[in-house]
């Protein structure tokens, strides 16, 4: 964690010197504490070691000088640098010195194209004059960095505790939690659930002068030049050495790896390229969600249940792997969900789910100093080129659309409604889109938001130019563009991740290079002659058993949701019983609905019960309670 304040005027309400007060004891208090001048550096223990644990030099301690650019500009850094080595050379510097001595280096050596050469994940802040705070976050990164600023004084931090803990006020945006039930967060560009809070946008620089505000969005994801080899064995080798790169940058950091593994492609594509960097003698451990024995809901068509078989003959062919698979016993919704929101400040519709809780308790206890995950891999390297239905049909493609659509896994609809459906009705205006879809689906089943603030808001109109309306993404494009929103926000929930179980994360295929040819290979080396994933089965050959890398069905989690929630209804009653007498809540929260669902709870599992009855049902549970932990009340 990272965090630095400056007092332009003597602001009463603000004091920096309580900054250190916002760090987390579990990250063992604030090792790094300096005071310049008028300003205040903040940085804890196991960001220090992370941050040269990259270079593999020791750890720092509390009486460490503030590392310094060149001009002697204090510069903090969260995250790390792919490059570090290749920079550091590039710099004249020694190849084991912090990434923030890098980063200070560069920055003053070639401005914001620093930005642009310098590759990794990461958040860094700067002060390269008296009063002036330079703040910056990588491009596709999972590190947040946000900062408040009154008229005398402002403070940035990676978390948002050391903002509140200095005085700033903790207040939400009532609208906010409107819009984070209908997932519109991402779209929130540099605001956040609180007034006066705002997040750096991965891909951008912000500096504050005596509190005057800039920002240089200097990353754009549709400038990517294409990608074109002459042989289709070429995008495969090159794949293949971009992600055995991200690898090795991920394994540098790591005594003791885990690795989040599923019975499909991604994950086990990764952990098989880390398989083959260990050294000999060293081993992995995986984790794996296993789902409680008993009544699933039924298996839809194109996908399994269990990842267990595929893991265990994986597993075999790899015997280095030490996999662990975790049921979840004892966990349901609203596990341990109150430690989230002191953790992160921050709340989300994706605290529903649990899941991963098990197997990211399961890597805490096995001692993992890093749990690896293949996180972005459908974004990259595994990508199923899902815009090829629409650009298969504008570019006269139409052989290869139409194996696309009789190979589509789980879609068993006559071919006439497959490339009506997948090919015909994207290219169509969005309202006609939308009124077709109703017309032969009925209306969407929405969040529980009450229907005037859905109108206020325009909510729905919002929602669809995010999400489309029950479509597959139009246009590669848009397909670019929801990768970028996905890793906008949220990153409060990383960190608090890390930090209620003590190990880093990182997702290996979030690797600048390989997300940058990802996204400029031609579309076809994702899919041909009906087979998508093309790209992910060839670099899978001899990774895993044929019957993996063949296999077109697609994992589901969360199949034993009812059994695990049904014993909670009570419970969940009682929250919306609260959200009620809640009169900021019950004016945004439709929860006479939210109760009528739950009558409908149904008596055994189906995947529409799970979608139209717990999750939204949980989801208002969630965004009411997140509302009494900000406003202070039990």
């Amino acid at each position: 964690m990272i965090a630095a304040g400056i007092d332009w005027g003597n602001d009463p309400l603000i004091d920096l010197s309580r900054i250190v007060s916002g760090v987390p004891s579990v990250l063992g208090g604030a090792s790094f504490v300096a005071n310049l001048g008028n300003g205040v550096l903040i940085d804890t223990g196991k960001d220090r070691t992370f941050q040269s644990d990259t270079c593999g030099h020791p750890p720092f301690s509390s009486a460490d000088r503030v590392l310094r650019a060149p001009s002697g500009a204090p510069v903090l850094f969260n995250g790390w640098l792919d490059n570090h080595a290749t920079m550091a050379r590039e710099l004249d510097l020694p190849s084991d010195v912090p990434a923030a001595t890098i980063y200070g280096a560069a920055v003053e050596a070639w401005g914001i194209e620093a930005e642009r050469r310098l590759i990794g994940d990461y958040a860094a802040v700067m002060i390269p004059a008296d009063g002036v705070l330079r703040m910056a976050r990588a491009p596709w990164s999972s590190r947040g960095l946000f900062w408040a600023a009154s008229g005398a004084a402002m403070v940035a931090a990676s978390t948002l505790k050391p903002i509140f803990a200095a005085g700033f006020v903790k207040r939400a945006n009532p609208d906010r939690y409107a819009e984070m039930l209908y997932g519109l967060a991402d779209t929130w560009g540099d605001r956040h659930f609180y007034d006066g809070i705002h997040a750096v946008p991965q891909g951008s620089v912000v500096t504050v002068d005596h509190g005057r505000a800039s920002s240089v969005q200097w990353y754009d994801p549709h400038a990517l030049a294409p990608v074109r080899f002459s042989h289709d064995r070429e995008y495969v080798d090159a794949a293949t050495g971009l992600l055995a790169e991200a690898v090795e940058s991920a394994l540098r950091s790591s005594r003791k790896p885990g690795i989040l593994l599923s019975g499909g492609l991604d994950s086990p594509i990764v952990a098989a390229e880390m398989l083959r960097q260990l050294p000999t003698g060293r081993r992995l451990k995986s984790f794996t969600f296993e789902p409680l024995a008993g009544e699933h809901e039924p298996a839809l068509s194109g996908h399994f249940h269990s990842d267990r078989p595929a893991v265990e003959r994986f597993a075999a062919m790899h015997p280095a792997l030490d996999p662990q698979f975790v049921d979840n016993g004892g966990i349901a919704f609203g596990n341990r969900l109150d430690d989230m929101f002191r953790a992160s400040d921050a709340a989300y519709p994706g605290l529903v789910a649990t899941e991963f809780h098990g197997p990211w308790q399961a890597a805490a206890d096995a001692g993992c100093d890093w749990l690896f995950t293949a996180d972005f891999g459908n974004q990259t390297f595994s990508c199923d080129g899902r815009w090829a239905f629409v650009e298969f049909l504008r570019t006269g493609q139409f052989g290869e659309l139409m194996r696309l659509l009789r190979d589509t896994p789980g879609d068993d609809r006559p071919m006439l409604r497959r490339l009506a459906t997948r090919s015909i009705l994207p290219n169509l205006p969005a309202a006609m889109r939308a009124a077709l879809r109703t017309l032969v689906h009925g209306s969407p089943h929405r969040p529980l938001v009450r229907r005037e603030v859905v109108e206020r808001l325009d909510l729905e109109t919002r929602y669809r130019k995010r999400y489309g309306d029950r479509e597959w993404v139009r246009s590669r494009a848009d397909f670019i563009d929801d990768a970028w929103q996905s890793l906008s926000g949220g990153t409060e929930m990383l960190a608090a991740v890390e930090q209620m179980h003590g190990f880093r994360m990182r997702a290996v295929p979030q690797y600048r290079p390989l997300i940058e040819f990802s996204l400029s290979i031609p579309t076809d080396q994702f899919v041909r002659g009906g087979t998508s994933r093309w790209l992910a089965r060839r670099m899978a050959q001899g990774r895993m058993p044929e019957q993996q890398r063949l296999n077109t069905r697609y994992g589901r989690h969360g199949v034993d949701w009812h059994q695990r929630n049904t014993p909670r209804i009570a419970e969940m009653r009682m929250e919306l019983e609260r959200l009620a007498d809640d009169p900021l809540m019950s004016a945004i929260i439709d929860v006479d609905r939210a109760v009528d669902l739950l009558d409908e709870w149904p008596d055994r599992p189906t995947y529409r019960g799970k979608l139209e009855v717990f999750m939204p049902t949980a989801a208002a549970i969630v965004a009411g309670r997140f509302a009494r932990y900000v406003e202070g009340r039990n």
